[in-house]
Parts: C-alpha cells; sequence; structure tokens
C-alpha cells in the first residue's frame, strides 16, 4: 500500500528542484494577491478622522454619493457614486435643528478656497472656529479682517503676521484683507467675518455643514437619531463619528472606489492570470516526472493514490510560497499606496488597513488553484493502465480532456461573440466589453494550449526545415513535446496581449485626444491657472485688441447608462463672447449650441450639448431633455441642444456656466480662450493680458501651437493605474514565462547529453535549443497581437468610434522584440551550462 502523503512529503523534501518552477509561480502569486486584497481591504474600511469636527459631536451635512436602482425583483440591484463636487444644504435648516431637544448650538459652517500666491487655503467663517476647537483668544475679525492658524501662516508665505495684509482669490473675486490674528489650530485655515464669508464663498443661502454642539448629559445617539427623523425631507445626512471627517473630506468617496475597484478588478485579473501561470508550471512540472508516477503505477499504486499524491504535493509547496509571498506583498502595496498618496490620488487621512483576511485569502486561493491544477495535471498519468506505464512515460500526447476541450472552445467562441456584440455598442460599455473579450481568449488559450502550440508548431514547421539539421530537429521536438511548449507559449501570450492592449489604449487615447484638442481650438491666446473669478474674463474682454473670451470651468456630471451611474467630465463655458466658435470649434455633428452662449435665451430645463458617444451611451436624443447630476448632486433635466465630435480634446459634456457655478466647491474658471480682433498688435496684447493676469498666481499665458488641452483628472488617474498594473502583471508573466524555460531546459539534460554522443556539436546543440526558443516566442507574439488586435476593434469604437485600431508602429516593434528576445535569451545561458557537463555524465544523471 503506498503512502501518498509520506510520498509526496519526500518527494518536495528531497526533490525540490523539481518543483522550483511552481514554487516560484505560486510565490509571486501569493504575493500580488496579497496586495489586491490589502487594497480591498483598504477600500472597504477607509475611513478619516473627525479632523477640524474632532469636538463637534453631531455634524450635519448634505449628500456625498447619488444612488439610482436598476432592475427589477430578484435582478434589482443599487448602484452608487460619490459625487464629484462638495454638496451644500439650505442655510434655513438651522432654526429645525436648533428645536430638536438636546441640542445646546447650532454652528453653520462654510467651506471655500482662499487662493494666495503660495497655496490655497481652507476659509470658513470665524463662527465655525469653535468647530474646529480652534483657540479663539477674544479675537473676532471684522469684516475685512482675517484670522488665520498658524500653519495658515506658514503656507501662506513669509511676513504674514498681525497687522500685515493678505491678498486672496476667493470665487467673488480678489480681495485684501488685514490680518487680525495668528491662533494654534488644526490644519491651514482662514478665518473671516461670517457676513463676509458668505459673499466672499459665492453662494447666498447655502451652508456646507452645522455644527451640532449639545446640551450637558445628552445622549449623541439619540439626538442623532432625533435629528434624522426631523431632516427626513432635506436630503441630508447627520454624521457621527468618524463620519464627520467625511464632510471635510470630499474625496474620501472616490478612494473608497479607487481602492476597492483596484483590489477587486485587478485581483480578479491577477488571480485569473495566476491560474494560468500556476497551471502551466503544475503541468510542467508533473510532465518532468512521468516517470516515476509510471513506476508507481506499475508496482500497484491506484489512480487516487497518484492524484491526491500530486495533490498533496502540490499543497504543500502552495503553503510555503503562500506564507513567503506575504511579506513582499504586504511591501509591495505600501509602496504603491505611498506612490498613489505623493500623487494626491489618495484622501488626506486615509491609511492602508493591513489585516489577516488578505493574507488567508492569498494563501488559501494558491492552495486552492494547485492542488486543482495537480489534479488536472495527473489525470493523463493517475489513467494509464499499469501495464502501459512504462511505456507510455516517455511519450508526450498534444491532445486533452474532453472536458478541457470542450470548456476551451466555449471560452473562444464566447470571446467572438462577446467581441461582436460589443461592435454594437459605444462608450464604457464598448470598454467594458473589450476587457471580457480578453480574459475569455485568455481562458480559451490556457485550457487548449497544448493543441494551439501543435497546430501552429505544424503551420511554423516549413520555415524551421529551412535551417538545416538543426532547424528540422527542433521542429520534430517542439512537435513531439507541444505541451512543454504550451507551458512557456501561455505566459508570453498573455504579457503580450495584455502589455499590447493596455499601451495601444494609453496611445490611441492619447493620440485621438491631441488631435481633438489641435482641431478645437481656435482662440488666439489660453490663459491658465489655479484659478479665475467669474469677473476675470470680463477683465480681459477690456483689453484692447480682444474681441472675445470664453471662459472654461471644469467640474463633471453624473449620468446612468443601461447599468450604471457613471461620472462624466464637464466643461461650463462663460465669458463675453457671443459666438464659441470664435475660440473653440467643437466639430457639432447635429444641432447647434447657440444657447450655450452667455446671456442666450435657453429652452425650459436649461441646455447641454454632449459628445456624440457619450450621448450614444446615456441614449440622449437632440432635442429631448436628459436627466443629469450637477457636481453637489442637484438634478437637471436639460435638453440636448447638439452633439459633437470632440469630446475628448475638450470634454465630453458641455454647459452654460449659469447652469454650475452655484452647483461647485469654487466657482472658478481654470482657462479663459481669447479672441484678438482684428488688426490687433499681438505684442501689444500679450504684454496687457501678461499685466491684467499677473495679479494671479501661477498664471501661464501659451499661443495656439504651445496649448495642450487640459487631461481630465480621472483619465490621467486612471492611465498611471493601469500602466502600474500592465508593469506588474508583464512582470508576473515574464518571470513565469523565464522560470518555465529555464525548468525545462535543465529537465533535457538527458537529451541533450544524448545528441551530443551521437556526434551533435555544441553549435548544433545551440541551434536546436534556439529554434525551439524562438518558435515559442513567435506562437507566444502572433497569439497575444491577435487577441490584442480582437479586443481593440471594440475599444477604438467605443472610445472614439473608430473601428481601425490605432497601431503605434514605434510600441509594437518594441513589444514585439521582447517577445521574440525573452525565449531565446532565457534558454542560451542554461543550454551552455548543460553543455559543460560531459554527455555520458549528462544520459546517466537523474531525472
Amino acid at each position: 500500500m503506498v503512502r501518498t502523503n509520506g510520498l509526496a512529503r519526500t518527494s518536495v523534501r528531497f526533490r525540490p528542484a523539481s518543483f522550483a518552477g511552481s514554487f516560484i509561480a505560486l510565490l509571486f502569486a501569493a504575493t500580488l494577491v496579497t496586495m489586491c486584497g490589502i487594497f480591498l481591504e483598504s477600500g472597504l474600511r477607509a475611513h478619516v478622522p473627525p479632523g477640524r469636527y474632532t469636538d463637534t459631536p453631531i455634524v450635519v451635512a448634505g449628500q456625498n454619493s447619488v444612488h439610482k436602482t436598476f432592475g427589477s425583483g430578484e435582478d434589482k440591484e443599487e448602484v452608487s457614486v460619490a459625487l464629484p463636487e462638495r454638496s451644500r444644504i439650505d442655510a434655513g435648516l438651522a432654526s429645525r435643528i436648533a428645536a430638536v431637544p438636546g441640542v445646546a448650538t447650532v454652528l453653520p459652517d462654510l467651506t471655500f478656497p482662499a487662493q494666495t500666491f503660495t497655496a490655497v487655503l481652507d476659509a470658513h467663517p470665524w463662527s465655525a472656529a469653535r468647530l474646529a476647537g480652534t483657540a479663539q483668544g477674544g479675537t473676532t475679525p471684522r469684516v475685512g479682517e482675517a484670522v488665520l492658524t498658524t500653519d495658515a501662516a506658514a503656507r501662506a508665505g513669509n511676513g504674514i503676521a498681525p497687522g500685515g495684509t493678505l491678498r486672496v482669490t476667493t470665487p467673488s473675486g480678489e480681495t485684501t484683507l488685514k490680518v487680525a490674528a495668528v491662533v494654534p489650530g488644526r490644519g491651514a485655515h482662514v478665518y473671516v467675518a461670517d457676513a463676509e464669508a458668505t459673499k466672499l464663498a459665492g453662494n447666498p443661502g447655502k451652508v456646507t455643514a452645522f455644527g451640532v454642539l449639545l446640551a450637558d448629559g445628552t445622549s449623541t445617539g439619540k439626538v442623532a437619531g432625533d435629528l434624522r427623523k426631523v431632516l427626513a425631507d432635506a436630503d441630508v445626512r447627520v454624521r457621527t463619528g468618524d463620519g464627520r471627517g467625511e464632510v471635510d473630506h470630499p474625496g474620501l468617496g472616490d478612494t473608497k472606489v479607487m481602492l476597492t475597484g483596484l483590489g477587486g478588478s485587478f485581483g480578479g485579473v491577477v488571480a485569473m492570470v495566476s491560474i494560468f501561470v500556476v497551471a502551466g508550471a503544475t503541468s510542467l512540472s508533473v510532465a518532468q516526472r512521468r516517470r516515476d508516477f509510471a513506476l508507481l503505477r506499475a508496482v500497484g499504486a491506484t489512480p487516487w493514490q497518484i492524484r491526491r499524491m500530486i495533490a498533496t504535493e502540490a499543497g504543500c509547496v502552495a503553503l510555503v510560497a503562500g506564507l513567503i509571498g506575504l511579506l513582499p506583498g504586504t511591501l509591495l502595496a505600501r509602496v504603491w499606496f505611498d506612490e498613489m498618496i505623493d500623487r494626491g490620488m489618495v484622501e488626506n487621512g486615509v491609511t492602508l488597513s493591513i489585516g489577516p483576511i488578505p493574507m488567508l485569502a492569498a494563501i488559501g486561493a494558491g492552495i486552492l488553484s494547485a492542488v486543482l491544477a495537480g489534479l488536472l495535471a495527473a489525470r493523463a498519468s493517475a489513467r494509464t493502465k499499469p501495464t502501459e506505464a512504462l511505456g507510455e512515460a516517455g511519450i508526450e500526447r498534444a491532445r486533452v480532456g474532453w472536458f478541457r476541450l470542450v470548456l476551451g472552445i466555449v471560452a473562444v467562441a464566447g470571446a467572438g461573440v462577446v467581441s461582436g456584440l460589443a461592435m454594437k455598442v459605444s462608450g464604457d460599455q464598448a470598454i467594458a466589453a473589450a476587457s471580457g473579450v480578453i480574459m475569455l481568449f485568455m481562458l480559451g488559450i490556457g485550457l487548449l494550449g497544448p493543441l494551439v502550440a501543435h497546430l501552429f508548431v505544424r503551420l511554423t514547421g516549413v520555415v524551421l526545415r529551412l535551417f538545416g539539421a538543426p532547424g528540422r530537429l527542433a521542429f520534430d521536438n517542439a512537435r513531439t513535446n507541444s505541451r512543454r511548449l504550451a507551458s512557456a507559449i501561455t505566459p508570453i501570450t498573455l504579457t503580450v496581449a495584455f502589455a499590447t492592449t493596455l499601451m495601444f489604449m494609453f496611445a490611441a487615447q492619447d493620440h485621438y485626444g491631441e488631435k481633438q484638442s489641435k482641431a478645437a481650438l481656435t482662440a488666439d491666446r489660453v490663459v491658465t491657472g489655479p484659478g479665475f473669478p467669474a469677473r476675470a474674463a470680463g477683465d480681459v474682454a477690456r483689453i484692447p485688441g480682444v474681441d472675445a473670451v470664453t471662459s472654461i470651468l471644469t467640474t463633471s456630471v453624473v449620468m446612468s447608462t443601461s447599468d450604471a451611474l457613471e461620472k462624466y467630465p464637464t466643461q461650463a463655458v462663460g465669458g463675453t463672447d457671443s459666438d464659441l466658435a470664435k475660440v473653440l470649434d467643437l466639430g457639432i455633428r447635429k444641432g447647434g449650441i447657440e444657447a450655450l452662449r452667455p446671456g442666450a435665451a435657453q429652452p425650459p430645463g436649461g441646455a447641454v450639448a454632449m459628445d456624440r458617444l457619450t450621448a450614444d451611451a446615456v441614449k440622449a436624443r437632440v432635442g429631448k431633455p436628459i436627466e443629469m447630476r450637477l457636481g453637489d448632486g442637484t438634478r437637471i433635466k436639460p435638453m440636448l441642444v447638439a452633439t459633437y465630435d470632440r469630446g475628448l480634446g475638450t470634454a465630453v459634456v458641455t454647459l452654460p456656466r449659469a447652469t454650475v457655478e452655484h452647483h461647485v466647491d469654487a466657482a472658478m474658471d481654470g482657462r479663459l480662450l481669447v479672441r484678438f480682433a482684428d488688426g490687433a498688435d499681438p505684442a501689444a496684447v500679450d504684454a496687457a493680458l501678461t499685466k491684467v493676469t499677473g495679479q494671479h498666481p501661477a498664471v501661464t499665458v501659451s499661443d495656439r501651437a504651445g496649448y495642450a488641452a487640459e487631461r481630465d483628472q480621472a483619465r490621467e488617474t486612471n492611465k498611471w493605474v493601469n500602466q502600474v498594473m500592465l508593469i506588474i502583471l508583464a512582470g508576473f508573466a515574464t518571470i513565469a514565462a523565464v522560470n518555465t524555460m529555464i525548468v525545462s531546459t535543465v529537465a533535457r539534460r538527458r537529451e541533450l547529453g544524448l545528441m551530443r554522443m551521437i556526434g551533435s556539436t555544441h553549435a548544433q546543440v545551440r541551434g536546436v535549443m534556439r529554434g525551439e526558443a524562438v518558435l515559442v516566442g513567435v506562437i507566444g507574439l502572433v497569439l497575444g497581437l491577435t487577441i490584442a488586435m480582437i479586443t481593440l476593434v471594440p475599444f477604438g469604437k467605443g472610445a472614439f468610434g473608430e473601428s481601425t485600431p490605432y497601431i503605434p508602429i514605434p510600441l509594437l516593434l518594441e513589444i514585439s522584440a521582447a517577445a521574440l528576445l525573452l525565449a531565446p535569451l532565457s534558454v542560451a545561458p542554461v543550454t551552455r551550462r548543460l553543455l559543460r557537463i560531459e554527455p555520458i555524465d549528462a544520459v546517466g544523471a537523474k531525472e
């Protein structure tokens, strides 16, 4: 009776080289799954401390997300999305809050930006200083005065002290404030008189939040519950505990979505790639020891004992690899998280949550995938009859099991169907479908690897035979050992497919964005800065030689597609010009944008124009109203007056400035587009522009040729995150490919020794190995590029309206060179090392 568990442990202990490939694959898989799990847990647990509201037990503020229910019955699903702007609430609610039993004081809070030449500070009314525990010291600022915290004074510049002056730019314009005092306090804040705060914020009758102070002995939970009942109809949220921090950190919702999405979606891709890589490495390990299993079958081992032994081996290796992979996974998560903090992608105060759940999940996932891969790889060895065992041991079969064959065909067919369906949709739906296409293809390649390798080897055999005896021998070897080749081809295909798809997506976005931006801009000058108040456009328009000025205020709106809520980058146009086309040609496809110009009559509900692909995604039609949410959650239903082609180079939604100016954190324009009058002196106008705009901090003036369209921050963030994902995935797959090639080459020392014993020279042996390696690279490259091209077709149609993928030739050549050189460079040093062994020793060596 064969004791399979003991034999498995002994095999792992005394023959570790046989499991090196599986161990390395499982180690990297555990590292990446741990990292993704930490991100997922961090997103789910993300919170920020109360900050300014530490001494305020209850805070009443607006909603920070919008919700919508899709489907019905059992398919009903509620989807939410974080609001892109801080929502404000009616100042008149103060009386209703004060009437609730247990409420001692209601303090209205208002937050708005105050720009200096060195920093952007948060400004508030002086009464809100009590909410933050700021030391008041008996000083109350009057109109025209300000009180700064010590941190704000340090950021505002040298020489800021009581009695000095501070010039700031607010949504209502520029103003000079006398510094009444500098006091200790949390954060960089500037406080002004209550009446002046309302004026400078530019949102009369609105506040950011109410801080609620309680009477002595009053229960926070009871008062909060009573407030929720009283304010049930007011579309506000009553926050206590860590929920108070969300009011001062409106970006927390986006941080949660980013971290959970990164951990979930990237984790899913990593898990699938890991399955392919681990399965290939495990299959190779089992195939290399087929003589051992054949001998066990010949001496009486049952198929179940063979399967159990292989599964136990895989589980032991996976456990050790998983435990070792926890530390590098945690360190990798920390490094990536710190980089996101440096890029401003993570809300201040959010920390990385490192708990046992992601680690247990990584170990468990590794063991499960390794055991399943081992059981699948063991099927052939376990089913072999004892009398045929030793004869079968030396033969590799290209065919796969019927279940694997059917599942692989279904996956490839499904990829084709999804690709066809993606061609009939647009926008984000087509982009999402593209990711489904690539994953289905990868599943199919992973399942049908031996058959695909065998087919490609036969197709390329004609070429190999042209290289003489080494080429013919390489072809015969590759055809006979297609399973071994498949283990190396799969990770190369993964690398090429992912790298090509993601890099070509980024290149296409940059290409079409730059192309559309250049075509859209018709202004003579573009003035950019951190923020211009509304009257800045009028100041520029009064410069002699200026014909028209259009201001661009950047925000986002929320609209629903067929099954999701999405945020869309939006430009709100204002200024003085009566014809937007003087400075910005959107490429109108249908309708007209006259209703968007300043002062123009608008249809009931307002007017909006959209990029045509976005309009298709949200099912909007010209002449019909479309429901959307402004940045602060306000629901509007403007009429779609036009669709255009150049949304990627400008913004996919265009609204009048008047529609959004009271629904953003700060109604400050990021760009001023300036058109010169006929016959104007450009040098004189430029000098005047510099003088007028010089009172604003960090202002730049560029001409049409030097202007680069301001990129949507969300798109840039997504691009950087995907590039990091690409590097990690490509690195993982590359390591797996190199590992597989090295392990499979080392296992062939008997074969290489035999070749030398029958007269083959070192050069001929190296030629055979090089030929096989090149064949692996060619097959992986062709398969990867084919999958990428099929995936990029629906992406191009959905994102740019182009069915032909954009192919940057330099990138294509770089990817091709890397794929073709990977296998030969991996095999060459191992081959040289094996050729140093005497042929007789190599032939007699143990496996």
